[in-house]
C-alpha cells in the first residue's frame, strides 16, 4: 500500500475463492470483539481509551472524514495528520493526529481499533463502500471494549 493509503487493487481484482469472487459486505454492523488480554495492560488502557475517544471526536462529523489519505484539507488536498492545515483525516490520521494532541503512544489505539475491524485500519476506512457510520461503530466499539476492560 502506498504511504498515503490509496488502495492498490480495485474491486473488481479482488482474488477469487472457488471460482466466484470475494464479496465485501459493508453494510454489516460492526459487532464488539473481546479484547485478547495480552493487549490489555492497566498502564496503556487509558491512554488507548482516551486516544480513541479523542480520535472518535475528530470523526464525530461526516464531513470530518475522509478517504485515501491520512488527512486532507477543506480544499481536498492531502496534508500531514500533524499539519495545521488537516480539517479531515481517516480512522487511522485521526488516531495519529489525537496521539499527538495529547503527548501518547497510538500502537495500542490502533491494535484496539483493528481488533474491531479484523482488517487493516487503513484498508478497512479506505473500502470503496465504507461509510462514515461504519467508522463511527468501529470507534465506539473499541472505546466500549477497551473501557470495559
Amino acid at each position: 500500500m502506498p504511504f498515503d493509503c490509496t488502495p492498490v487493487l480495485e474491486r473488481q481484482n479482488l482474488p477469487e475463492r472457488d471460482n466466484h469472487p470475494v464479496e465485501v459486505d459493508s453494510t454489516m454492523p460492526i459487532p464488539v470483539r473481546d479484547v485478547p488480554t495480552r493487549y490489555v495492560r492497566p498502564e496503556r488502557g487509558e491512554a488507548t481509551t482516551a486516544v480513541l475517544l479523542r480520535a472518535r471526536q475528530l470523526l464525530a462529523v461526516e464531513r470530518h472524514w475522509c478517504k485515501g489519505s491520512f488527512a486532507r484539507s477543506w480544499l481536498d488536498i492531502p496534508v500531514p495528520a500533524r499539519s495545521v492545515l488537516a480539517q479531515r483525516y481517516c480512522a487511522l490520521g485521526a488516531i495519529m493526529r489525537a496521539g499527538r494532541e495529547l503527548g501518547l503512544p497510538t500502537e495500542a489505539a490502533c491494535k484496539a481499533l483493528e481488533l474491531q475491524t479484523g482488517v487493516p485500519i487503513a484498508d478497512w476506512n479506505d473500502d470503496r463502500l465504507r461509510t462514515h457510520s461504519e467508522v463511527t461503530a468501529a470507534f465506539d466499539a473499541a472505546i466500549l471494549n477497551f473501557a470495559a476492560a
